[in-house]
């Protein structure tokens, strides 16, 4: 008697619930069914329904070997979702727990988090899982994240982002202005 085939690897794929973070996750998604594994994907409740819908254009249904899962984001009925601050804080309070008995209790091996969601480090800690960080942003934004930390330090813009260049930071260069660091 042959024994019966072993479980598929089971993943959590968490995206930032904004525009353009939750789509190309659900494309690695697909790649990783294609692949074998089962993927449980979370989003908030208030992106749940217009995830199905938009999938349901596009492809016909959510493939199998994809669950789709939501959770609260903590904000409310009326919370203001375009505040990516308030949204951003919230997350954490309302969705670590229970992920973490998401986790447990589907025996969750794997968890991929944008990296937008970076508490979900905290929580693969805690919950004995590995993790991957999927960064949705271009490799020119993402160079710009690694060096605000410098830029700040330089002067060239404070710690909220706005800038603070003066004349002895400009220079030009082939006609164009440019900043000097």
């Amino acid at each position: 008697m042959a024994a019966p085939p072993s479980p598929r690897p089971h993943v959590m794929v968490l995206p930032f619930p904004a525009q353009g973070h939750v789509m190309p996750l659900m494309e690695l998604s697909h790649r990783l069914v294609d692949h074998g594994l089962q993927v449980d994907f979370v989003n908030t409740d208030f992106n749940h329904d217009r995830v199905l819908n938009a999938m349901a254009t596009e492809t016909g249904a959510v493939p199998d070997g994809i669950n789709m899962v939501s959770f609260p984001d903590g904000m409310g009925p009326d919370g203001d979702r375009t505040d990516i601050a308030m949204l951003a804080d919230g997350l954490p309070a309302a969705m670590l727990a229970p992920l973490e008995e998401m986790i447990r209790s589907k025996k969750i091996k794997w968890l991929i988090a944008d990296v937008s969601m970076c508490w979900a480090l905290e929580l693969a800690v805690t919950a004995g899982v590995r993790v991957a960080l999927f960064s949705t942003f271009s490799a020119a934004v993402f160079l710009l994240r690694l060096h605000i930390p410098k830029l700040i330090e330089d002067g060239i813009i404070d710690v909220c982002g706005k800038r603070n260049i003066s004349q002895s930071n400009l220079c030009t260069c082939g006609g164009h202005v440019v900043i000097k660091f």
